[in-house]
């Protein structure tokens, strides 16, 4: 949870810049021309060309939230519009591939469409409007289903995505409006469009061979960056309740000792276990990581205002409770895992895999030391003025969504 009242401005600006510009050439085509099919098909191409800039930016935005902690994008505006939060969910990858490239790939196909038909001497008239009509009516409804998921479930907005969805009705009102003007039937133009294409069926099994080979070269060469390596159990590392009750992993004797205030449906926090973990096996007997609840659900912690993570305070004390079965790492590293899904863990999902004992498990979330234990580390959150997740602590001084490598190496010496 990273945003800034500078990113707010900024990504406002340029959002707003980007759908006057849209709506500048469509004035400019309408007063200009109204009979002019032509300049329609040059607008096409032109916002196709805008759609492969927003999804080229998607795709750097997506590759450096996954892999540059320091990375804060311009458009990480708030818990309800952050580009971070949607690029971090398991909906911005498909089929192996990030939805960017996806996007970019298809903002080419019917950018090389929009080339082709501006040839003079090609029959049907339409071309190759009945094949975008409709390429742009599924994209649409893409758009459509995205912005569900967003709102619904990742609760997150992206505005660079918002960006492209608007391009993609812009490229569907395009297509309705040049199929209007040659008075041709959307059914009937594809129709007529597909065999026209039966006549060159070299060209196009070479097109399609070419976006076969395409698709099968980003498998290969691009690495799945965005997948973490799954921890199941303290894997062989020492393990320890604090003093003060708190579970640790890591060196029985540290030099260094980090606590984490984390949730188990924050993104950052599920990326910043991955990296406190391959922390201690980098140093296992000189680190020790402590863990800390502090769930943004307005459950139980009273600085959310509204719902935001709606499971997070429960699965925070499935976690203590699992400690008292003395399964807390286990548990951990499985709720980091499923926390962010759409439906919520059971308690006998949990206690099945975990081997946990499920009566104890529901008899100690009965009672109130789960609950006054979750409470007594939001209340130390909120001593520390702590403002999102994970947050790390070293000798009382706070570090918000990562930890310095400079940190580390002086704290280590």
């Amino acid at each position: 949870m990273r945003f800034s009242k500078y990113n707010s401005m900024v990504g406002s600006r340029l959002y707003c810049r980007g759908v006057n510009a849209v709506i500048f050439l469509f004035n400019n085509l309408l007063m200009k021309n109204k009979n002019s099919v032509h300049q329609w098909r040059i607008a096409f191409l032109v916002i196709c060309a805008i759609g492969c800039c927003l999804s080229a930016d998607l795709l750097r935005l997506h590759f450096k939230v996954h892999t540059d902690p320091e990375y804060h994008s311009y458009c990480a505006i708030s818990e309800q519009v952050n580009c971070e939060t949607v690029a971090a969910s398991d909906y911005s990858v498909f089929a192996r591939l990030p939805l960017a490239i996806w996007g970019l790939i298809g903002y080419l196909i019917m950018g090389v469409l929009a080339i082709w038909g501006l040839r003079k001497a090609i029959e049907p008239d339409s071309w190759p409007f009945g094949f975008l009509f409709w390429l742009n009516i599924f994209s649409s409804i893409v758009s459509i289903y995205l912005f569900v998921i967003s709102h619904f479930i990742i609760k997150s907005l992206c505005i660079v995505c918002l960006g492209t969805y608007l391009v993609n009705f812009s490229l569907l009102g395009i297509a309705i409006v040049v199929l209007s003007r040659l008075r041709a039937d959307p059914v009937k133009a594809l129709q007529m469009e597909t065999r026209f294409l039966a006549t060159r069926k070299t060209s196009i099994g070479t097109v399609c061979l070419i976006f076969i080979a395409m698709i099968l070269i980003l498998w290969i060469i691009i690495p799945p960056y965005w997948r973490m390596r799954e921890s199941i159990g303290p894997r062989g590392f020492p393990v320890g309740i604090t003093e003060e009750g708190y579970p640790w992993i890591g060196a029985n004797k540290p030099i260094l000792v980090i606590s984490e205030f984390s949730d188990y449906q924050c993104p950052y926090c599920r990326r910043g276990h991955d990296e406190m973990r391959k922390l201690i096996e980098a140093y296992p007997d000189r680190v020790r990581l402590v863990h800390r609840h502090y769930p943004l659900d307005n459950e139980c912690n009273e600085v959310i205002s509204r719902p935001f993570h709606p499971y997070a305070c429960t699965y925070a004390r499935i976690a203590y409770c699992a400690q008292q079965q003395g399964h807390f790492w286990e548990t951990n590293d499985y709720l980091f895992k499923n926390g962010r899904r759409q439906e919520s863990i059971t308690l006998d999902e949990i206690a099945s895999v975990i081997h946990l004992n499920v009566g104890l498990l529901r008899e100690c979330l009965r009672n109130n030391e789960a609950t006054k234990a979750i409470e007594h580390d939001l209340s130390t959150g909120r001593q520390l003025n702590i403002r999102g997740t994970p947050t790390y602590v070293i000798r009382e001084q706070i570090y918000i969504g990562r930890l310095p490598p400079e940190i580390i190496s002086s704290a280590l010496q």
